[in-house]
């Protein structure tokens, strides 16, 4: 099954954007990734307001919550979300909900990824979307402890 163990790609990073209306600049989501030592965290990022700073925080994540989800988005096929038909929604006020899963492929050709997005405006069974939200729940219990905290400044 791709994106487990034992496919060819390895989980690069995971990206969860909720709904949100944005009419007021908000920004939110988070991101699994793994930091320049090599150890897996969420990176959260979220403003309220376009005239607010943007918060972020970072948490950890322990590589074996990291390798249980990769394997578990793997068994499920996640992946096979992104390829449902678009809807006629679109709502002109809203970010809509996304996920982004990138895999990671190395070898003596090189580096490469194959980047695959799960979005609100495409037709999903109740299935599908009983799994985005077990997919969600998963992903939201990855965060540990929080290793840094930090406010960037705004643009003037």
């Amino acid at each position: 099954m791709f994106g487990n163990k034992s496919s060819k790609g390895k989980l690069k990073s995971f990206r969860y954007s909720p709904g949100y209306s944005d009419m007021r600049g908000a920004s939110h989501s988070d991101v699994l990734e793994m930091n320049e030592d090599g150890k897996w965290v969420i990176v959260s990022r979220n403003r309220d307001y376009y005239n607010e700073p943007m918060r972020v925080t970072t948490y950890a994540v322990s590589s074996e919550a990291e390798a249980q989800f990769e394997e578990f988005i793997g068994k499920k096929n996640l992946i096979s979300l992104s390829k449902r038909l678009k809807s006629k929604l679109f709502i002109h006020d809203h970010s809509p909900w996304c996920y982004e899963i990138v895999y990671g492929f190395s070898g003596t050709g090189g580096n490469s990824s194959e980047d695959y997005r799960i979005h609100q405006y495409k037709v999903y069974t109740k299935a599908d979307l009983d799994l985005l939200s077990e997919v969600r729940e998963m992903f939201c219990s990855l965060k540990g402890d929080i290793i840094l905290e930090e406010t960037e400044k705004t643009e003037e």
